[in-house]
């Protein structure tokens, strides 16, 4: 076989080289998935995650329930291995989204996170994507004691550092809701909507809305992007992210949580 085709065929069987990415794609990313408590800061687990679904049958159920603890297990975030435990990541399908969110709002507000006042618990209850989800947080200082974050809650009393480094509170989850309405998610499959769920019980984004130039899962229900190649599952650099953020130092301040989720993105992506 003449040199230049055995040459031609060694370059058609060998992959292309992975880009590098850009320092700003990362940091565009890691800004529009981290949103900030009433802290301040990007809130994690600290209790172990328990995940419950109403509104499907047994097998979506259990299948769910299983990709959110294993995506959970991976990043290295804790996870209650009790099959009967009680849930702190309630997951409801329902047709009738809006609805469900009024009685949330009018029964226990605490649930749809921090707010000043009515107005804004009013605005926060309002349904606008397919599947939303609204995190109970809490400000856990250097003691490990939690306090609710709300509006009669405050921040004197809670034990902290003084350093410029971080003041050591931290922000925690305590409770996250994720409301999906299926009538409208007929073009996804399960396994990227379960990947979808697990990313919102893990993580508050900051945004839902926005079209990150890399790809993730919460890109899945946004018109047009990245149509020339659909997501059907979670990538590496959503399990990047998860990492990093469940391996940040506590108590650190905002700017090093962030520089601390995009240098374990970084490895991530870098294979380590």
């Amino acid at each position: 076989m003449p040199k230049h085709f055995v040459l031609a065929a060694m370059l058609l069987a060998t992959p292309a080289a992975a880009q590098p990415v850009s320092e700003q794609a990362i940091s565009d990313y890691v800004e529009s998935h981290a949103a900030t408590t009433h802290l301040g800061k990007i809130a994690r687990w600290e209790d172990s995650v328990c995940p419950g679904i109403v509104g499907l049958p047994a097998g979506f159920t259990k299948f769910i329930i299983a990709r959110v603890k294993e995506v959970a297990i991976a990043a290295g975030a804790p996870v209650d291995a009790d099959a009967s435990c009680k849930p702190n990541v309630q997951i409801i399908f329902t047709t009738k989204p809006q609805p469900l969110l009024d009685g949330i709002r009018a029964d226990e507000p605490v649930l749809l996170g921090y707010y000043d006042n009515s107005e804004q618990a009013e605005q926060m209850a309002k349904i606008s994507h397919p599947i939303q989800s609204w995190y109970e947080t809490a400000t856990v200082d250097l003691r490990g004691k939690p306090v609710i974050d709300s509006r009669h809650s405050g921040r004197s009393a809670a034990a902290q550092t003084g350093s410029h480094l971080g003041d050591g509170l931290r922000s925690a989850f305590y409770h996250v809701t994720i409301v999906a309405d299926p009538s409208k998610l007929g073009d996804h499959e399960i396994g990227a909507l379960a990947d979808y769920i697990a990313m919102l019980a893990l993580s508050s984004p900051q945004s839902q809305d926005t079209c990150t130039d890399l790809p993730g899962i919460l890109n899945l229900t946004i018109a047009g992007c990245h149509a020339d190649a659909p997501l059907k599952a979670m990538t590496t650099n959503d399990s990047g992210y998860l990492h990093g953020l469940y391996h940040i130092a506590p108590g650190g301040t905002l700017r090093a949580q962030k520089e601390g989720i995009a240098f374990g993105m970084k490895e991530t992506l870098a294979g380590r």
